[in-house]
């Protein structure tokens, strides 16, 4: 299935979408905390130092603007992959769906690869702040993930469910920002795979994860509401 290429980001102008997209660049190879507003203001070209707090205000402005520019094409790749799945999904396929707009993601997009970086950068995060806004843009998402897997792994606590759930997006986010990797692994060339059976691998790797026995005794509780 060919998923048209959008072309405009967002409303602001040509301004706007290059320092947020040299952002992008700088923070993905970089870190958040490695790069300043005025750099960024510098190496996208331009003549006001202050472009960045003016368009953005601070860093969490940015990684805000960030993280929506990047949900709303992961949505658009998404809902052009909808037409294609099953009403009625295993486990395997829900993944598999889950998935997939993140792997073609940079293919999509000539700022790709960086977004898949960032998001990697970004789950390591340890700052407050920048946790807090992430989570409450993405939270919905992950939540009626997380329905949908009780439905799915019944035997497992909720607590385990939870945490497996996480590792997993964590694993995912680390593991499509560093696919380029495999072609020097310890173990040799790994990169002989096309797209296809790479996401194959990854889903079979991650079922196996979330169907794997819970052999450690978890205290019997309430399932908690969500935070």
């Amino acid at each position: 299935m060919t998923i048209p290429a959008r072309t405009t980001l967002e409303k602001g102008g040509d301004t706007r979408e290059r320092l947020l997209l040299t952002a992008l660049h700088l923070y993905a190879t970089e870190g958040l905390h490695a790069v300043s507003l005025r750099r960024i203001s510098t190496e996208a070209g331009s003549k006001n130092s202050a472009a960045m707090h003016y368009h953005f205000q601070n860093k969490l402005g940015v990684v805000q603007a960030l993280v929506k520019l990047i949900a709303r094409e992961l949505r658009h790749i998404a809902t052009a992959l909808r037409a294609e799945q099953a009403p009625n999904r295993l486990l395997r396929s829900a993944c598999r769906d889950t998935l997939h707009p993140l792997v073609l993601l940079p293919a999509r997009r000539p700022w790709g690869a960086d977004a898949v970086q960032f998001l990697s950068r970004l789950v390591s995060e340890n700052d407050a702040d920048i946790a807090a806004m992430v989570n409450a843009m993405f939270a919905p998402f992950w939540q009626r993930v997380d329905q949908a897997l009780e439905a799915q792994v019944p035997e497992l606590p909720a607590p385990v469910r939870r945490l497996r759930l996480m590792f997993m997006t964590t694993n995912v986010l680390h593991g499509v920002a560093e696919v380029g990797w495999l072609a020097h692994t310890p173990l040799g060339d790994l990169s002989d795979f096309d797209e296809d059976t790479l996401i194959d691998h990854l889903v079979d790797y991650l079922i196996g994860g979330l169907q794997a026995p819970c052999l450690t005794a978890v205290t019997p509780q309430p399932e908690r509401p969500y935070q």
